[in-house]
């Protein structure tokens, strides 16, 4: 086995990135210590390496290191039971020079392969507290002897998602650009992060509320060309952000003032209700219901069997459907590439 304190399998489940890709690198750091070279790392993806691939690539011992790490992305995906005991199988006798990684980003996965894997093997990686992140915030920007108010912390919370690796590469970002002993101003976490900020999901929601076709499909382009964004996430990203929008005006019709809506929905952030101040005047509720319902239809599409290469193609219709038809007229079912540009 990899080392008397390793286990050959782990399920690390939660949304904490930074935490989660700490443990990793702690798993990484003990296998090189025990055999003075690092380990061969390899990352597959559920949706693109079946079980019995991924088990037949485990079999297979490495040429090049004697140990090797070894991650397996969107295991949640793993539902059926076929698949599942394939996996089962492999854990119970595993190889005995790799370490297998079970990365979810839901809090577990099918009971079965808990089950095999056992509860040491079981990582849970929890989200900081909101009340957490800002005293988080303070002791990391101390590391590089800086120091900010309570308005720029809102800032930073503000601009960078909410989690310690989007946050770690913020404070990465800020003792880059200002001097030890600097203390930081909302304006200068502003014009620091603004122009490092990554795309994810949400900001795609931010270009489609504007009404920047081309914008938005050029974020949803540079987020599937990244690994780390799936489509499965940037469907629940889109989801949850009209899900929101749908819900702030049933709420305006109920009487509520905006600020009152805001606050029943967490919305708590300057940028977050700006946002939301523009999507509320570029889709009415009965837009925001025919889009979640061409949603649901994409990320049917999407669970469907089609090949992963058609992911693109879903996403690129839907972003098209919701902006150009406010969700009307998306049809999916017998999808074929040759009808992919309908609104052109």
């Amino acid at each position: 086995m990899p080392s008397p304190a390793l286990l050959s399998a782990y399920i690390l489940a939660g949304p904490e990135i930074g935490r989660r890709e700490l443990f990793m690198r702690e798993i990484a750091e003990t296998l090189a210590a025990k055999e003075g070279q690092a380990a061969e790392y390899s990352r597959f993806y559920a949706q693109d390496m079946p079980p019995e691939r991924l088990v037949g690539f485990l079999r297979n011992a490495s040429l090049f290191s004697p140990r090797r790490l070894v991650e397996y992305r969107n295991a949640e995906a793993l539902s059926s039971k076929q698949d599942q005991e394939a996996l089962i199988a492999y854990i119970r006798s595993p190889a005995e020079d790799a370490v297998l990684l079970l990365v979810t980003e839901a809090y577990g996965l099918a009971k079965a392969l808990e089950e095999a894997v056992g509860s040491r093997g079981k990582k849970i990686f929890w989200e900081l507290r909101d009340s957490e992140k800002p005293q988080w915030l303070r002791d990391r920007l101390a590391r590089d002897r800086l120091s900010a108010d309570e308005e720029a912390i809102e800032t930073v919370l503000e601009l960078v998602e909410n989690e310690t690796a989007a946050l770690e590469a913020a404070c990465t970002v800020l003792a880059a650009c200002f001097p030890a002993q600097h203390r930081l101003s909302p304006e200068d976490i502003e014009a620091a992060l603004s122009r490092s900020r990554r795309e994810d999901a949400f900001s795609l929601f931010d270009r489609m509320v504007q009404g920047e076709l081309e914008s938005a499909l050029g974020v949803l382009d540079a987020l599937l060309s990244d690994r780390q964004s799936e489509s499965s996430q940037i469907m629940a990203a889109l989801i949850w952000s009209f899900r929101t929008l749908e819900r702030l005006h049933r709420g305006l019709d109920r009487g509520m003032e905006l600020e009152e809506a805001f606050r029943a929905e967490k919305i708590g952030t300057k940028t977050g209700q700006r946002k939301f101040r523009a999507a509320l005047g570029r889709y009415n509720k009965g837009e925001c219901a025919r889009i979640l319902k061409a949603a649901s239809e994409t990320e049917a599409a999407l669970r469907s069997g089609y090949p992963s290469s058609f992911a693109r193609s879903f996403l690129q219709l839907f972003v098209r459907s919701a902006m150009a038809k406010k969700g009307s007229g998306l049809i999916l079912s017998g999808w074929k590439e040759e009808e992919y540009y309908p609104f052109d």
